[in-house]
């Protein structure tokens, strides 16, 4: 684990130095263009552009054939010492610049989906969440574009030589690619996983991971909302350099001013996303960033010259979309298609960029439209995927604002070898203890996954309730009654496991009444579901504390005679996946007096006796 974590800050490192040397480059190349004459001035930006992002778009079958089918540490290591031999060469050479950043860029094209694509196997070496790993990552992007221009526009090293003839900020670029390289020497994960291909099946099966890529609902929504959010940024900074120069003509360093501050923005948003380290919650900050950036559009869109704090407020709203959808794109594609998956990410992204911001400029040119009217388009635009985002992810930005209120109430603790192998994918039935309301909330706290509850029709039909439960909890109705022949709720469980989805059951059927009686028997529903999805993982829990909280029967009925939860203490064990025998799914009986033991056992993992279980006459048979 350590190993992996020092590689990761290695890699971390490496892709700093690397994307500093790039943006350091970007404008030693657009200042030289530029000073050629004023042509080239008002186009040296859009060129420099250009040519960074077609070996991204036009190569993205070759790239992602090379970072799927060979050893992504190789890779990573093949292109830092193209970098670093590019700007060797060309250094003695002392140009032309173009070319030298025309072979940058193609070396880029294939180093930056590399980096990513090794992220999720660091997050399973390093027992990091894969969430708090994207901020930082990004973090230390933005920063690095930040740290690239002050190095060439904050300083003189443009113009000032070292070794008699090498000019300074080549020199410098060429130190930072070297150090790129050297850090990017010791960079392995194990968890990683490629395909041992030939050339040419693997250029082709870009073409195959691209539709399978799209097939996947989550993967699909993550890679159209990171393209959409590139291409309205580039709209906007486009929009508002034009409203804050006024046809005065592109003052290269003035904008590159602008770009700092909305870069440093990038930054703290990316860092502030990456603190939320559950893989699903951190969704929920995908609306919330989506309407911060719509409002900021439509205040820039009313005013004359956007001040510069403004642009680093709307780069944090891009930060806290940017690292969800980034995380959630990379741990939903197959392990074997990272490398095609991420080159498939970062043509999409410039591919889009370059479609919006012809579209704006065709627009701007036919129907001369303003700054201030191209920023009110941008922001109906913006809200429009605000307002999709609200609906997609209503769960998780309902999960995102109860997280706040929940840590006021509770303090929590967890233990057990199910917090590492908890499964992220496919179906899972986890089992726990029933002590009070809010158990399937407070399990949400430390389950890595979307939770599916089943819950009895006494509070499923609450008119308050209802539309939470269908609409925000997707949970499970259970009708409240004696014996029944016909049990619709079981197949609605069957079922969500086919959709591959994580079900919550507690079997005892009801919330624990007594000091006494700290487990009831299981119900046989879980057995019933069991017997029909037999090779589903099963993960055991156990939940300290929620009884005695404000909310379960302790001294009196849930909400009565006791005090509201502020800092109450919440420990929950969560055991290992597995699958449950033939043997003991051969009876109903068994299978559930398994389980009893299975979740008294977890009370050791929280310090606790084991509970002890016997067997007693059957319950009520609850789901």
């Amino acid at each position: 684990m350590d190993s992996a974590r020092w590689n990761l800050v290695s890699l971390w490192i490496s892709q700093t130095a690397r994307v500093t040397a790039d943006n350091a480059l970007r404008f030693f190349v657009c200042l030289d263009y530029a000073s050629q004459g004023d042509d080239q001035k008002n186009s040296a930006w859009l060129l420099v552009t250009a040519i960074f992002s077609t070996p991204a778009v036009l190569l993205a079958p070759f790239n992602g054939a090379i970072c799927n089918s060979l050893p992504k540490r190789r890779v990573l290591i093949g292109t830092a010492l193209f970098g670093f031999l590019i700007m060797a060469a060309f250094g003695l050479l002392q140009g032309p610049w173009l070319w030298c950043w025309g072979l940058i860029s193609i070396g880029s094209a294939v180093y930056g989906p590399t980096r990513y694509a090794m992220l999720p196997a660091a997050a399973e070496d390093a027992h990091w969440p894969l969430t708090r790993i994207n901020g930082f990552i990004e973090m230390g992007t933005f920063t690095a574009i930040l740290g690239g221009l002050i190095l060439i526009l904050g300083t003189d090293l443009r113009t000032m030589l070292v070794f008699d003839t090498w000019n300074a900020a080549i020199a410098l670029v060429l130190v930072l690619n070297g150090l790129a390289l050297l850090t990017a020497l010791p960079v392995q994960f194990p968890s990683d996983v490629r395909r041992d291909e030939s050339p040419w099946i693997a250029v082709r099966g870009f073409f195959t991971d691209c539709k399978a890529i799209w097939r996947e609902r989550e993967a699909r929504i993550a890679l159209i909302g990171l393209s959409g959010k590139r291409g309205l940024v580039i709209a906007m900074s486009n929009a508002m350099l034009a409203l804050m120069f006024d046809g005065q003509g592109l003052d290269l360093r003035e904008m590159a001013v602008v770009v700092c501050w909305v870069a440093g923005g990038v930054a703290a948003g990316s860092l502030l996303a990456g603190l939320q380290k559950h893989p699903r919650r951190v969704l929920g900050l995908v609306p919330i960033g989506a309407t911060g950036f719509t409002a900021g559009m439509a205040y820039a869109a009313t005013g004359d010259k956007p001040d510069l704090w403004f642009c680093a407020v709307v780069g944090v709203t891009a930060g806290l979309i940017n690292v969800p959808l980034a995380s959630t794109y990379q741990a939903t594609v197959p392990a074997d298609v990272r490398g095609n998956a991420m080159a498939v990410r970062n043509m999409t992204d410039y591919l889009f960029a370059a479609l919006v911001g012809i579209g704006m400029t065709i627009l701007t040119h036919t129907v001369r439209l303003t700054p201030a009217l191209q920023l009110w388009i941008i922001a109906a635009l913006s809200l429009i995927a605000a307002l999709a985002a609200w609906w997609i992810f209503r769960r998780e930005v309902t999960e995102q604002i109860l997280e706040f209120v929940v840590a006021i109430m509770y303090r929590f603790r967890a233990a057990g070898p199910g917090l590492d192998t908890f499964p992220l994918k496919g179906p899972v039935i986890v089992i726990c203890n029933h002590s009070c309301y809010l158990d399937p909330m407070l399990l949400g706290k430390v389950l890595p996954r979307t939770l599916i509850a089943m819950m009895t029709s006494v509070f499923f039909d609450h008119w308050f309730m209802r539309w939470m439960m269908i609409y925000l909890a997707d949970a499970i109705r259970v009708q409240y009654s004696g014996f029944r022949r016909d049990v619709p709720e079981l197949k609605d469980a069957i079922a969500t496991l086919d959709a591959g989805k994580c079900l919550v059951i507690f079997p005892e059927g009801r919330l624990r009444r007594s000091e006494e009686q700290p487990m009831r028997m299981f119900g046989q529903g879980v057995w019933h579901i069991l017997k029909e999805r037999p090779h589903t993982p099963v993960v055991v829990c156990w939940l300290e504390g929620g009884w005695g909280s404000f909310f379960s029967y302790f001294k009196g009925p849930p909400t009565k005679n006791k005090k509201f939860d502020i800092a109450h203490p919440i420990a929950i064990a969560v055991g290992a996946p597995h699958l449950l025998s033939d043997e003991v799914l051969c009876d109903q009986r068994k299978t559930r007096m398994y389980l009893m033991e299975q979740c008294g056992e977890m009370r050791k993992h929280l310090g606790l006796e084991p509970i002890k279980v016997q067997a007693a006459e059957d319950s009520v048979p609850e789901a």
